[in-house]
């Protein structure tokens, strides 16, 4: 990962969104303390143009690393043990909050 100071950050912007834009992370300081870290953004194509938007306005953060595939089948409502409406609206409070609809 690349470091780099403000002010050089400012003068050879470009370069370093070009570098960005090839997968590289980089730190920005400012007066040797770093403040900062610019990141390549995920692809446009997985996710819909409102969450881009949200995640822009910095309403929400869009993980780094896709969920594990098989979280959604651990969590199915017929593994549950326990019975009755209480586990279940638990279950898809849990499940609405993963997918950002809480």
């Amino acid at each position: 990962m690349q470091t780099v100071n403000v002010a050089e950050l400012k003068n050879n912007l470009s370069h370093y969104l070009r570098q960005v834009r090839q997968g590289n992370e980089i730190m920005v300081k400012d007066r040797n303390r770093v403040i900062a870290r610019i990141v390549p953004a995920v692809p446009l194509a997985d996710y819909e143009e409102e969450l881009l938007e949200l995640a822009t306005q910095g309403k929400v953060k869009l993980p780094e690393l896709a969920p594990d595939p098989s979280l959604w089948r651990r969590l199915k409502p017929a593994k549950l043990k326990t019975r009755g409406k209480a586990a279940s609206d638990l279950l898809h409070r849990v499940m609405d909050e993963e997918r950002g609809q809480y």
